[in-house]
Protein backbone atom coordinates (compact mmCIF):
# COMPACT_ATOMS: atom_id res chain seq x y z
CA UNK A 1 0.00 0.00 0.00
CA UNK A 2 1.16 3.15 -1.01
CA UNK A 3 1.90 5.91 2.09
CA UNK A 4 -0.06 9.21 1.25
CA UNK A 5 2.55 12.38 1.10
CA UNK A 6 1.03 15.74 2.31
CA UNK A 7 1.95 18.14 0.31
CA UNK A 8 1.63 22.63 0.19
CA UNK A 9 -0.47 -0.16 -12.89
CA UNK A 10 -2.11 1.61 -16.46
CA UNK A 11 -5.01 0.73 -17.23
CA UNK A 12 -6.16 2.42 -20.65
CA UNK A 13 -9.85 3.50 -20.62
CA UNK A 14 -10.17 5.78 -23.43
CA UNK A 15 -12.93 5.69 -25.71
CA UNK A 16 -12.90 7.74 -28.49
CA UNK A 17 -16.69 7.15 -29.73
CA UNK A 18 -17.28 7.00 -33.60
CA UNK A 19 -18.38 9.79 -35.42
CA UNK A 20 -21.91 9.51 -36.48
CA UNK A 21 -23.17 11.14 -40.03
CA UNK A 22 -24.98 13.99 -39.66
CA UNK A 23 -28.98 14.22 -41.06
CA UNK A 24 -29.69 17.50 -43.36
CA UNK A 25 -30.33 20.48 -41.41
CA UNK A 26 -32.86 23.10 -41.82
CA UNK A 27 -31.79 26.62 -43.38
CA UNK A 28 -29.57 28.78 -41.33
CA UNK A 29 -31.51 31.95 -39.28
CA UNK A 30 -29.32 35.06 -40.56
CA UNK A 31 -26.23 35.53 -42.77
CA UNK A 32 -22.64 37.21 -40.91
CA UNK A 33 -20.00 39.05 -42.85
CA UNK A 34 -16.72 40.01 -41.81
CA UNK A 35 -13.09 40.03 -42.87
CA UNK A 36 -11.99 37.68 -40.11
CA UNK A 37 -15.40 35.34 -39.33
CA UNK A 38 -17.31 34.03 -41.71
CA UNK A 39 -20.38 31.87 -41.89
CA UNK A 40 -23.77 32.23 -39.73
CA UNK A 41 -24.90 33.93 -36.83
CA UNK A 42 -27.63 32.40 -34.73
CA UNK A 43 -29.37 34.78 -32.10
CA UNK A 44 -29.12 34.25 -28.25
CA UNK A 45 -30.59 36.61 -26.25
CA UNK A 46 -31.65 36.19 -22.45
CA UNK A 47 -29.49 35.11 -19.16
CA UNK A 48 -29.21 31.73 -20.44
CA UNK A 49 -26.04 29.64 -20.35
CA UNK A 50 -26.32 27.94 -24.10
CA UNK A 51 -25.06 24.18 -25.33
CA UNK A 52 -25.16 22.85 -28.75
CA UNK A 53 -23.24 20.20 -30.45
CA UNK A 54 -23.65 16.39 -29.56
CA UNK A 55 -26.67 15.56 -26.67
CA UNK A 56 -26.73 11.63 -26.47
CA UNK A 57 -25.99 11.69 -23.07
CA UNK A 58 -27.98 14.17 -21.76
CA UNK A 59 -24.51 16.33 -21.94
CA UNK A 60 -26.43 19.77 -23.53
CA UNK A 61 -28.83 19.90 -20.09
CA UNK A 62 -31.92 20.40 -22.43
CA UNK A 63 -33.82 17.42 -20.51
CA UNK A 64 -33.51 15.67 -23.85
CA UNK A 65 -31.00 13.30 -25.78
CA UNK A 66 -31.26 14.79 -29.40
CA UNK A 67 -28.59 16.67 -30.65
CA UNK A 68 -28.54 20.79 -31.32
CA UNK A 69 -27.39 22.21 -34.70
CA UNK A 70 -27.75 25.76 -33.04
CA UNK A 71 -27.26 27.08 -29.59
CA UNK A 72 -30.18 26.51 -26.82
CA UNK A 73 -30.01 27.27 -23.30
CA UNK A 74 -29.35 24.63 -20.42
CA UNK A 75 -31.89 24.04 -18.71
CA UNK A 76 -32.04 25.65 -15.07
CA UNK A 77 -28.48 27.82 -15.00
CA UNK A 78 -28.09 31.39 -15.66
CA UNK A 79 -25.36 33.21 -16.55
CA UNK A 80 -24.71 35.27 -13.77
CA UNK A 81 -24.91 32.50 -11.19
CA UNK A 82 -22.08 30.20 -13.40
CA UNK A 83 -18.74 30.66 -12.20
CA UNK A 84 -16.98 28.16 -14.71
CA UNK A 85 -18.28 24.97 -17.19
CA UNK A 86 -15.60 22.44 -17.57
CA UNK A 87 -16.66 19.35 -20.22
CA UNK A 88 -15.37 16.13 -20.10
CA UNK A 89 -16.05 12.83 -21.80
CA UNK A 90 -14.39 10.33 -24.07
CA UNK A 91 -16.66 10.35 -26.93
CA UNK A 92 -19.87 12.05 -27.73
CA UNK A 93 -21.62 9.57 -26.39
CA UNK A 94 -19.83 9.39 -22.87
CA UNK A 95 -19.74 13.24 -22.49
CA UNK A 96 -20.56 15.52 -19.36
CA UNK A 97 -20.37 18.88 -17.92
CA UNK A 98 -19.96 20.34 -14.21
CA UNK A 99 -20.63 23.69 -13.51
CA UNK A 100 -18.91 25.99 -10.98
CA UNK A 101 -21.77 28.49 -9.15
CA UNK A 102 -21.01 31.80 -7.41
CA UNK A 103 -22.83 30.17 -4.27
CA UNK A 104 -19.66 27.90 -3.94
CA UNK A 105 -21.83 24.70 -4.84
CA UNK A 106 -21.21 22.24 -7.87
CA UNK A 107 -24.26 21.01 -10.74
CA UNK A 108 -23.63 18.10 -13.35
CA UNK A 109 -25.29 16.75 -16.24
CA UNK A 110 -24.69 14.49 -19.47
CA UNK A 111 -22.85 10.81 -18.78
CA UNK A 112 -22.73 9.20 -15.45
CA UNK A 113 -21.49 5.58 -15.62
CA UNK A 114 -18.78 5.56 -13.81
CA UNK A 115 -20.19 8.24 -11.51
CA UNK A 116 -18.95 10.99 -13.19
CA UNK A 117 -21.96 13.21 -12.30
CA UNK A 118 -21.10 13.12 -8.27
CA UNK A 119 -25.17 12.37 -7.43
CA UNK A 120 -24.76 9.04 -6.14
CA UNK A 121 -25.49 7.24 -8.68
CA UNK A 122 -24.40 6.35 -12.19
CA UNK A 123 -27.78 7.42 -14.39
CA UNK A 124 -27.28 10.22 -17.45
CA UNK A 125 -28.88 13.60 -16.39
CA UNK A 126 -30.49 15.81 -18.97
CA UNK A 127 -30.26 18.49 -17.00
CA UNK A 128 -27.99 19.99 -14.02
CA UNK A 129 -28.04 18.40 -11.00
CA UNK A 130 -26.45 18.85 -7.30
CA UNK A 131 -23.39 17.51 -6.82
CA UNK A 132 -23.18 16.07 -3.54
CA UNK A 133 -21.75 17.04 -0.25
CA UNK A 134 -19.50 19.93 -2.11
CA UNK A 135 -19.47 23.76 -0.56
CA UNK A 136 -17.42 26.79 -0.81
CA UNK A 137 -16.06 25.61 -4.62
CA UNK A 138 -13.31 27.68 -6.08
CA UNK A 139 -12.65 25.63 -9.35
CA UNK A 140 -14.07 22.51 -10.74
CA UNK A 141 -12.73 20.37 -14.14
CA UNK A 142 -13.98 17.65 -16.25
CA UNK A 143 -11.91 14.70 -16.97
CA UNK A 144 -12.64 11.59 -19.64
CA UNK A 145 -15.06 10.43 -16.99
CA UNK A 146 -13.58 11.50 -13.50
CA UNK A 147 -14.26 15.37 -11.98
CA UNK A 148 -12.30 17.54 -9.57
CA UNK A 149 -12.89 20.28 -7.00
CA UNK A 150 -11.28 22.55 -4.63
CA UNK A 151 -12.83 23.47 -1.70
CA UNK A 152 -11.07 25.41 0.81
CA UNK A 153 -8.07 24.57 -0.87
CA UNK A 154 -7.97 20.65 -0.50
CA UNK A 155 -9.14 18.74 -3.50
CA UNK A 156 -12.16 16.33 -4.10
CA UNK A 157 -12.36 14.02 -6.71
CA UNK A 158 -15.72 11.64 -8.10
CA UNK A 159 -16.18 9.42 -10.93
CA UNK A 160 -13.72 7.11 -12.72
CA UNK A 161 -10.91 5.45 -10.91
CA UNK A 162 -9.24 3.01 -13.16
CA UNK A 163 -6.12 4.64 -13.06
CA UNK A 164 -5.67 6.01 -9.67
CA UNK A 165 -7.20 9.63 -11.18
CA UNK A 166 -9.07 9.67 -8.09
CA UNK A 167 -6.09 9.94 -5.90
CA UNK A 168 -7.56 8.40 -2.64
CA UNK A 169 -4.85 5.64 -2.80
CA UNK A 170 -6.92 3.14 -4.38
CA UNK A 171 -7.29 2.10 -8.06
CA UNK A 172 -10.38 0.62 -9.68
CA UNK A 173 -12.73 1.84 -7.06
CA UNK A 174 -15.47 4.34 -8.98
CA UNK A 175 -16.88 6.98 -6.93
CA UNK A 176 -20.45 8.34 -7.28
CA UNK A 177 -19.68 11.07 -5.02
CA UNK A 178 -16.93 12.95 -3.97
CA UNK A 179 -14.10 11.77 -2.32
CA UNK A 180 -11.46 13.45 -0.62
CA UNK A 181 -7.79 13.47 -1.84
CA UNK A 182 -6.17 13.01 1.60
CA UNK A 183 -2.74 14.33 0.86
CA UNK A 184 -3.32 17.61 -0.97
CA UNK A 185 -3.62 21.11 0.98
CA UNK A 186 -3.36 24.70 -0.29
CA UNK A 187 -4.73 24.04 -4.22
CA UNK A 188 -5.45 26.49 -6.09
CA UNK A 189 -6.18 25.23 -9.81
CA UNK A 190 -7.44 21.90 -10.99
CA UNK A 191 -7.59 20.07 -14.68
CA UNK A 192 -8.06 16.60 -15.71
CA UNK A 193 -7.43 14.66 -18.81
CA UNK A 194 -8.84 11.62 -20.15
CA UNK A 195 -7.14 9.67 -17.27
CA UNK A 196 -4.91 11.76 -14.96
CA UNK A 197 -5.59 14.53 -12.61
CA UNK A 198 -3.31 17.98 -11.76
CA UNK A 199 -3.70 20.15 -9.04
CA UNK A 200 -1.68 23.39 -8.77
CA UNK A 201 -0.56 24.48 -5.26
CA UNK A 202 -0.38 27.78 -3.74
CA UNK A 203 3.71 27.11 -3.91
CA UNK A 204 3.99 26.93 -7.67
CA UNK A 205 4.17 23.62 -7.65
CA UNK A 206 1.97 21.36 -9.33
CA UNK A 207 1.33 17.96 -8.27
CA UNK A 208 -0.39 14.89 -10.57
CA UNK A 209 -1.73 11.54 -10.03
CA UNK A 210 -3.90 8.67 -12.30
CA UNK A 211 -2.20 6.75 -15.26
CA UNK A 212 1.37 7.30 -16.86
CA UNK A 213 1.56 5.19 -19.43
CA UNK A 214 2.45 8.20 -21.78
CA UNK A 215 4.34 10.40 -19.36
CA UNK A 216 1.42 12.53 -18.49
CA UNK A 217 2.42 12.50 -14.72
CA UNK A 218 5.44 14.31 -15.10
CA UNK A 219 7.17 12.49 -12.75
CA UNK A 220 10.55 11.13 -14.88
CA UNK A 221 8.92 7.74 -15.46
CA UNK A 222 5.61 6.11 -17.05
CA UNK A 223 4.09 4.52 -13.45
CA UNK A 224 0.63 5.10 -12.51
CA UNK A 225 -0.11 6.43 -9.07
CA UNK A 226 -2.77 6.06 -7.13
CA UNK A 227 -1.46 9.00 -4.91
CA UNK A 228 0.01 12.46 -5.77
CA UNK A 229 3.23 12.92 -6.73
CA UNK A 230 5.35 16.37 -8.28
CA UNK A 231 5.96 16.74 -11.76
CA UNK A 232 9.60 17.46 -11.93
CA UNK A 233 11.11 20.65 -12.35
CA UNK A 234 7.67 22.93 -12.10
CA UNK A 235 8.10 26.03 -10.28
CA UNK A 236 6.69 29.31 -10.05
CA UNK A 237 3.69 28.04 -11.84
CA UNK A 238 0.71 29.98 -12.63
CA UNK A 239 -1.75 28.21 -14.60
CA UNK A 240 -2.10 24.53 -15.64
CA UNK A 241 -4.12 23.25 -18.44
CA UNK A 242 -5.22 19.07 -19.41
CA UNK A 243 -5.26 17.83 -22.76
CA UNK A 244 -6.72 14.08 -23.23
CA UNK A 245 -2.55 12.28 -22.36
CA UNK A 246 -0.52 15.73 -22.15
CA UNK A 247 0.11 18.51 -19.51
CA UNK A 248 0.35 22.05 -19.87
CA UNK A 249 2.16 25.08 -17.26
CA UNK A 250 2.36 28.48 -17.77
CA UNK A 251 4.78 29.59 -15.67
CA UNK A 252 4.50 33.34 -13.49
CA UNK A 253 7.08 35.13 -16.03
CA UNK A 254 4.93 33.72 -19.10
CA UNK A 255 6.98 30.81 -20.16
CA UNK A 256 5.25 27.14 -21.38
CA UNK A 257 5.97 23.77 -20.24
CA UNK A 258 4.27 20.72 -21.52
CA UNK A 259 4.30 16.74 -20.36
CA UNK A 260 3.29 13.49 -21.92
CA UNK A 261 1.73 12.66 -25.09
CA UNK A 262 3.58 13.80 -28.36
CA UNK A 263 2.20 11.95 -31.26
CA UNK A 264 0.19 14.77 -32.83
CA UNK A 265 3.05 17.17 -32.05
CA UNK A 266 1.23 18.54 -28.56
CA UNK A 267 4.24 19.42 -27.04
CA UNK A 268 5.35 22.01 -28.71
CA UNK A 269 8.88 21.41 -28.33
CA UNK A 270 10.00 20.56 -31.95
CA UNK A 271 10.46 17.43 -31.95
CA UNK A 272 9.20 14.18 -33.16
CA UNK A 273 9.43 12.36 -29.75
CA UNK A 274 6.63 10.06 -29.30
CA UNK A 275 6.20 11.27 -25.94
CA UNK A 276 7.68 13.00 -22.53
CA UNK A 277 7.71 11.69 -18.87
CA UNK A 278 9.17 15.08 -17.98
CA UNK A 279 8.15 18.43 -18.83
CA UNK A 280 9.96 20.14 -21.73
CA UNK A 281 9.58 23.97 -22.68
CA UNK A 282 7.42 24.73 -25.32
CA UNK A 283 9.04 26.35 -28.08
CA UNK A 284 8.82 30.38 -29.08
CA UNK A 285 6.57 31.16 -26.62
CA UNK A 286 6.78 34.18 -23.91
CA UNK A 287 4.69 36.38 -22.33
CA UNK A 288 1.72 34.22 -22.53
CA UNK A 289 -1.17 35.29 -20.31
CA UNK A 290 -3.55 31.69 -20.66
CA UNK A 291 -3.71 28.60 -21.76
CA UNK A 292 -6.07 26.06 -22.75
CA UNK A 293 -5.72 22.48 -23.84
CA UNK A 294 -8.22 20.22 -25.90
CA UNK A 295 -7.76 16.23 -26.64
CA UNK A 296 -4.78 16.58 -28.62
CA UNK A 297 -3.72 20.12 -29.43
CA UNK A 298 -3.38 23.55 -27.14
CA UNK A 299 -3.59 27.15 -27.58
CA UNK A 300 -1.66 30.10 -25.44
CA UNK A 301 -2.71 33.95 -25.68
CA UNK A 302 0.24 36.28 -25.13
CA UNK A 303 -0.43 39.37 -23.45
CA UNK A 304 -0.65 41.18 -26.66
CA UNK A 305 -3.67 39.35 -27.80
CA UNK A 306 -1.53 37.29 -29.92
CA UNK A 307 -2.86 33.66 -30.23
CA UNK A 308 -0.59 30.41 -30.78
CA UNK A 309 -1.57 26.82 -31.46
CA UNK A 310 0.08 23.70 -31.95
CA UNK A 311 -0.44 19.90 -32.02
CA UNK A 312 -3.07 18.09 -33.67
CA UNK A 313 -4.38 19.84 -37.03
CA UNK A 314 -6.42 16.94 -39.17
CA UNK A 315 -10.18 19.02 -38.60
CA UNK A 316 -7.95 22.63 -39.58
CA UNK A 317 -7.90 23.37 -35.72
CA UNK A 318 -4.85 25.58 -35.81
CA UNK A 319 -6.49 27.84 -38.48
CA UNK A 320 -3.41 28.02 -40.50
CA UNK A 321 -4.30 29.00 -44.67
CA UNK A 322 -2.11 27.51 -47.54
CA UNK A 323 -2.57 25.80 -50.08
CA UNK A 324 -2.17 21.99 -48.78
CA UNK A 325 -5.81 20.69 -50.17
CA UNK A 326 -8.67 21.75 -51.98
CA UNK A 327 -9.93 23.68 -48.88
CA UNK A 328 -6.95 25.83 -49.08
CA UNK A 329 -6.35 24.92 -45.57
CA UNK A 330 -3.28 23.12 -43.93
CA UNK A 331 -4.43 19.68 -42.27
CA UNK A 332 -0.74 19.25 -41.26
CA UNK A 333 -0.03 18.78 -37.18
CA UNK A 334 2.47 21.36 -35.61
CA UNK A 335 5.21 20.37 -33.49
CA UNK A 336 5.84 23.96 -32.49
CA UNK A 337 3.31 26.86 -32.00
CA UNK A 338 2.03 28.92 -34.99
CA UNK A 339 0.36 32.22 -34.50
CA UNK A 340 -3.35 32.27 -35.46
CA UNK A 341 -3.83 35.78 -36.80
CA UNK A 342 -8.01 35.15 -36.96
CA UNK A 343 -8.16 34.67 -33.41
CA UNK A 344 -5.97 38.08 -32.31
CA UNK A 345 -7.69 39.58 -29.81
CA UNK A 346 -9.77 36.73 -28.40
CA UNK A 347 -10.82 36.59 -25.10
CA UNK A 348 -11.78 33.42 -24.08
CA UNK A 349 -10.71 30.24 -26.00
CA UNK A 350 -11.95 26.70 -25.48
CA UNK A 351 -10.28 23.29 -27.24
CA UNK A 352 -12.06 20.18 -27.93
CA UNK A 353 -11.14 17.04 -29.74
CA UNK A 354 -11.60 18.26 -33.78
CA UNK A 355 -13.74 21.68 -32.96
CA UNK A 356 -12.73 24.94 -31.36
CA UNK A 357 -14.15 28.25 -29.64
CA UNK A 358 -13.75 31.62 -28.83
CA UNK A 359 -15.18 34.47 -27.79
CA UNK A 360 -14.32 37.89 -30.17
CA UNK A 361 -15.66 41.27 -29.51
CA UNK A 362 -19.45 40.02 -28.91
CA UNK A 363 -19.50 36.55 -30.68
CA UNK A 364 -19.08 33.20 -29.86
CA UNK A 365 -16.99 31.30 -33.13
CA UNK A 366 -16.43 28.17 -33.63
CA UNK A 367 -14.16 26.07 -36.28
CA UNK A 368 -13.10 22.09 -37.04
CA UNK A 369 -15.12 19.22 -37.17
CA UNK A 370 -18.71 19.96 -36.97
CA UNK A 371 -20.51 16.21 -37.30
CA UNK A 372 -22.86 16.77 -34.61
CA UNK A 373 -23.73 20.46 -34.58
CA UNK A 374 -20.97 21.34 -32.71
CA UNK A 375 -19.77 24.52 -34.56
CA UNK A 376 -23.42 25.64 -33.48
CA UNK A 377 -23.99 27.51 -37.24
CA UNK A 378 -26.67 25.16 -38.10
CA UNK A 379 -24.72 22.91 -40.35
CA UNK A 380 -22.98 19.78 -40.63
CA UNK A 381 -20.11 21.18 -42.96
CA UNK A 382 -16.81 21.59 -41.36
CA UNK A 383 -15.22 25.12 -41.03
CA UNK A 384 -11.82 26.30 -41.25
CA UNK A 385 -12.56 29.55 -40.44
CA UNK A 386 -14.30 30.92 -37.86
CA UNK A 387 -18.07 30.82 -37.78
CA UNK A 388 -20.78 33.07 -35.31
CA UNK A 389 -22.48 30.36 -33.28
CA UNK A 390 -24.03 32.99 -30.82
CA UNK A 391 -23.80 36.93 -30.17
CA UNK A 392 -24.44 38.45 -27.03
CA UNK A 393 -23.22 39.17 -23.71
CA UNK A 394 -20.94 36.19 -23.07
CA UNK A 395 -17.62 35.83 -21.47
CA UNK A 396 -16.59 32.05 -21.49
CA UNK A 397 -16.55 29.03 -23.82
CA UNK A 398 -16.06 25.27 -22.79
CA UNK A 399 -16.08 22.14 -24.93
CA UNK A 400 -15.37 18.75 -24.59
CA UNK A 401 -12.56 17.33 -23.64
CA UNK A 402 -12.76 14.31 -26.38
CA UNK A 403 -16.38 15.12 -27.54
CA UNK A 404 -19.07 17.22 -29.67
CA UNK A 405 -20.40 19.66 -27.04
CA UNK A 406 -19.91 23.49 -26.87
CA UNK A 407 -21.20 25.75 -24.49
CA UNK A 408 -21.45 29.67 -23.67
CA UNK A 409 -21.68 31.95 -21.16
Amino acid sequence: MKRAKKIGAARARTRWGARRAAPVVAAVLAAFAGPAVTGVAQAAPGPEVFSWGAGDAGQLGSGGTGDRWSPGPVMGLHRGEVRKISAGGTGSGESFAVAQLENGTVRAWGHGSSGQLGTGSRNDRGTPDSVNGLRDVSDVAAGGAHALAISKGRVWAWGDNGDGQLGNNRTGDDSTVPVRVPSVFMARQVAAGCDFSLALMEDGTVWSWGSGARGQLGTGDRNSHSVPQEVRGLKHIAEIAAGCHHGVARTEDGAVWTWGDNLTGQLGDGTGKGSSDEPVKARWLRDIRKITAGADHSFAIRNDDTVYGWGENRDGQLLEADQSDDTGVSRTNRNTPVAIDALEGARDLAAGRGHDLAILDDKVVAWGANTEGQLGDGTARARFAPVTAARGDFHHVAASLAGNTSYAY
